[in-house]
């Protein structure tokens, strides 16, 4: 299976910046407090915004928010904004190249891999934003 954690990462930073709304937020305070890469969390903001997700503000007073009420995102489309591949992404090769007539098994396989893609973004489609946060009472960036 995959080792991508792309969209569990962004839902992270998804909640952390729900659960600080309405403040702006800046990527190196959201970074410190999900735990990764300033970098890291710039990459997968830039791709959020671009989606309609979150909200970026430039200058002195910017940062980042919701672009969207809560309840209006969903983790599809945080995982269609910044996904790169397939949950599933088992790669198999098919030794039996050219002799598909007699061997199903990587025919089988694809099938079952996009039922079981198919299966994640149906459940993924019923999960929203607000699932995923209990808001702060003082924001987190308040508190340094």
């Amino acid at each position: 299976m995959s080792q991508s954690t792309r969209l569990i990462t962004a839902s992270y930073i998804l909640s952390f910046v729900a659960a600080n709304a309405p403040q702006k937020l800046r990527t190196e305070t959201i970074a410190k407090w999900v735990k990764t890469h300033p970098t890291r969390v710039r990459n997968l903001v830039a791709l959020m915004v671009k989606a309609n997700i979150l909200k970026s503000y430039r200058g002195a007073r910017g940062g980042l928010t919701l672009a969207r009420p809560p309840q209006e995102i969903t983790l599809s489309d945080v995982y269609d904004a910044v996904q790169e591949s397939s949950l599933i992404a088992e790669k198999i090769d098919n030794p039996f190249s050219g002799m598909e007539d007699h061997c199903k098994v990587h025919e089988v396989f694809l099938s079952l891999f996009a039922l079981m893609e198919n299966n994640i973004r149906q459940d993924l489609q019923k999960i929203t934003a607000d699932q995923l946060f209990v808001a702060f009472d003082t924001p987190r960036e308040a508190r340094g």
